[in-house]
């Protein structure tokens, strides 16, 4: 059985050797844009201009993501994948920085297979530490969708630091390798996002299935993000459903979204 990476901070993602790619720059966290609503990018083609920016409700109304968050993100570049919105640089009590970040499908195409790589820069251009993403939610993420997910850093970065991301997709093809599951519950319950979430598809899938948790402020800007595994770990025919819990101790987490994924047909 085939084993998801990021379960812990020091397991890090291949980056993707094929696919779309776009790069963008920031300071210490924050939006890559200067706008922090979601409108229309200018269209620099004609299929750009084709492209309709989703919204974190699109998702959630589909049910790929559930949750009492509400954010808004920028639309990012026309037909570009790109990095749109991430989380102030915290350190955690290890010394590690797990950066929430939210990307942006520009395409005209339905993408899968996200990965995110940074570079974290001081004020001089000096690289101090390069991180990879653990994953996103949803896993296939429609034109103009939004996925969520998270850079691990495995340093202690100054919270000045100036990020610089790079994004790799592919188009789906086929049946995705990562498929989403159904978020049919998605509950605050004490310091822990617990939960329930089904496979629609006609495919059988394997697990293990990936809870992704991403937290927000009161103003819907990222804040914080976990990563757990629903149960059970066996292969789930359609219709059939698994069950999570991931626990946030004492971190905050005023408001949430949650994804769930396993592995499609082999």
């Amino acid at each position: 059985m085939k084993k998801r990476l990021g379960a812990v901070a020091a397991a890090l993602l291949a980056l993707a050797a094929s696919g779309c790619g776009a790069s963008s720059t920031q300071t210490g966290g924050g939006t890559a844009a200067a706008s922090s609503t979601e409108s229309a990018a200018p269209a620099t083609t004609s299929a750009a201009a084709e492209v309709k920016m989703g919204t974190a409700a699109d998702a959630i109304a589909a049910g790929w993501l559930a949750g009492n968050a509400k954010p808004t993100f920028p639309a990012g570049g026309a037909g570009k994948v790109d990095v749109v919105a991430s989380a102030p640089i915290k350190v955690n009590s290890a010394g590690l920085v797990s950066l929430p970040v939210a990307v942006r499908n520009g395409t005209n195409e339905i993408i899968t297979s996200v990965e995110v790589t940074g570079a974290a820069m001081d004020a001089t251009g000096k690289v101090l530490a390069s991180g990879r993403s653990q994953g996103f939610s949803p896993a296939v993420v429609p034109a103009g969708g939004v996925s969520l997910g998270y850079v691990f850093f495995d340093a202690k970065l100054p919270t000045t630091a100036k990020l610089e991301f790079t994004v790799a997709s592919k188009p789906l093809e086929g049946n995705p390798y990562f498929q989403d599951l159904k978020v049919n519950q998605a509950n605050a319950v004490g310091t822990s996002v617990t939960g329930k979430a089904t496979n629609t598809s006609k495919n059988k899938l394997n697990g293990p299935y990936g809870v992704h948790v991403t937290c927000f402020d009161a103003k819907g800007k990222l804040l914080g993000s976990q990563i757990g595994f629903a149960s059970p770990d066996a292969d789930l025919a359609a219709g059939q459903s698994v069950t999570f819990q991931v626990g946030f101790y004492d971190e905050p987490c005023p408001a949430f979204l949650v994804g769930v994924s396993g592995y499609g047909p082999l």
